[in-house]
């Protein structure tokens, strides 16, 4: 009698790991998912960036870097495939040239770009609720430039200060994430989207973001 009694809590106590792992199981094949994520963009400024018609001696200085974000939705089509789409900011840089002879003045460029994008996503899980993903796919993107001078520098008549420039263009990106419960998970990831931008708003350049997020799924 004592055994039995012994048991009960035992039979009880696995019941219940049963049907919460299958509950788990239940909410873990949810397809659909959206999140929000947060980091670094970094863009790459040439050196000779914004120069100044019959400047002797000039000087830059620039500002690669900026906060980016993304919102996004996904649906998983199969536990090694998914589907995205959202919205990425960028943030903008800037970089100023300052001319010291035979005057001196300087010229200034801010730039910023955003987009729609949609990726395809490859899923590779691992052991401890782990995954590691790569993606490939396209950035509806405008990137707008602002442009101004001060002192000796002057633009020619006519120029426009304010470019801007709308394309489609790839985008590539890495990534691992981590599911604290079946409808929560966090991921970290690099993405790259490349030669966004024309001659006009200063030349393509390939954005990078670096950023860490929430991940809902529903």
């Amino acid at each position: 009698m004592k055994m039995k009694a012994a048991l009960l809590p035992l039979t009880v106590g696995l019941g219940f790991a049963l049907v919460s792992a299958n509950t788990l199981a239940q909410q873990s094949s949810k397809p659909w998912y959206g999140g929000v994520s947060i980091g670094q963009s970094t863009v790459k400024i040439d050196d000779n960036a914004l120069p100044i018609v019959g400047a002797t001696a000039t000087s830059l200085s620039k500002n690669e870097t900026d906060t980016g974000y993304k919102a996004y939705v996904g649906y998983r089509l199969h536990q090694n495939f998914a589907v995205e789409g959202g919205y990425t900011d960028f943030g903008k840089i800037s970089a100023t040239r300052t001319m010291t002879a035979p005057g001196v003045g300087t010229v200034h460029a801010e730039v910023k770009a955003s987009g729609w994008h949609v990726d395809a996503v490859g899923i590779w899980p691992m052991q401890n609720n782990f995954s590691l993903f790569g993606k490939l796919g396209l950035i509806f993107n405008e990137v707008k430039t602002s442009l101004g001078t001060t002192g000796a520098v002057a633009f020619p008549a006519g120029t426009n200060t304010s470019p801007k420039h709308s394309g489609s263009n790839w985008k590539l990106g890495i990534g691992a994430g981590y599911d604290f419960t079946p409808t929560v998970g966090a991921r970290v990831e690099w993405e790259r989207a490349n030669k966004l931008g024309d001659d006009s708003t200063g030349g393509k350049s390939d954005v990078d973001l670096l950023s860490v997020g929430v991940v809902f799924r529903f």
